[in-house]
C-alpha cells in the first residue's frame, strides 16, 4: 500500500528550498531528498516543478500572518501589526516572499504564487489608505507607502540572504513604525 504523503510537511520543505536556493536551483531532487518523498511521486501527484512550487507558495502565502491585517482607529497599532505580520511571514517562510519577488521576472511560471501575494500587498495598502482618508497619514500612493514602511525589513532580509546578517539585523516593528511616521504622519 502506498505511503501517505504529509502535504503540509512537503510544502514546508518546498518553501524552504525555494527560499534558500531560488526557483532555478530549487530542484525536485532536493525536495525529494529533504522531504523523503520519491521524486517520481512528486511528478505523478503534482505534474511538474512549477505546479509543485506554486502550490506550496500559494498555501504559505494564503496562510501567512500578513493576510490578517486589521484597520482600526489606532494608526500606530495598525502599522505595528502590519510590520509585525510581515516580519512573522518572512520568519515563517524563510524569505520566500523576497525570493519570489526577485525570481518572478525570470520565471513567469511563478505567476500563480505571485497572484496570491498581490492581494496581500493590496490589503496592506488599504490599511495605509484608510488612515490617509482619516487624515492620520500624508497623501501618497498607499502601495508605495507600504513599500517604504517595510523597506527596512526587506533590506535586512536581502543583507541576511547575502550572508551578512549583522548588516541586516531585524528591527523592532515599533521602531520601524516610529521611523516611518516621522516623515508621514499628519498632525
Amino acid at each position: 500500500m502506498p505511503r501517505q504523503i504529509d502535504v503540509d510537511m512537503l510544502f514546508e520543505t518546498i518553501v524552504a528550498v525555494f527560499a534558500e536556493r531560488g526557483y532555478q536551483a530549487c530542484t525536485t531532487q532536493e525536495i525529494a531528498r529533504r522531504s523523503g518523498v520519491n521524486e517520481a511521486t512528486l511528478y505523478r501527484r503534482f505534474g511538474d516543478k512549477a505546479a509543485l512550487v506554486n502550490q506550496a507558495l500559494t498555501r504559505a502565502l494564503t496562510g501567512s500572518p500578513f493576510t490578517r491585517l486589521k484597520i482600526t482607529n489606532d494608526l500606530v497599532a495598525d502599522l505595528t501589526l502590519l510590520v509585525g505580520a510581515y516580519a512573522d511571514s518572512v520568519e515563517q517562510h524563510g524569505g520566500a516572499v523576497l525570493t519570489l519577488l526577485t525570481d518572478m521576472p525570470r520565471h513567469p511560471e511563478l505567476r500563480e504564487a505571485m497572484d496570491v501575494l498581490t492581494p496581500n500587498m493590496r490589503n496592506a495598502a488599504q490599511v495605509i489608505a484608510a488612515h490617509q482618508n482619516q487624515g492620520r497619514l500624508s497623501a501618497g500612493d498607499p502601495l508605495r507607502m507600504v513599500t517604504t514602511l517595510l523597506a527596512p525589513l526587506m533590506a535586512a532580509g536581502l543583507w541576511h540572504r547575502a550572508g551578512y546578517p549583522a548588516l541586516g539585523s531585524g528591527e523592532d516593528p515599533a521602531h520601524v513604525v516610529a521611523s516611518f511616521l516621522e516623515g508621514h504622519r499628519l498632525s
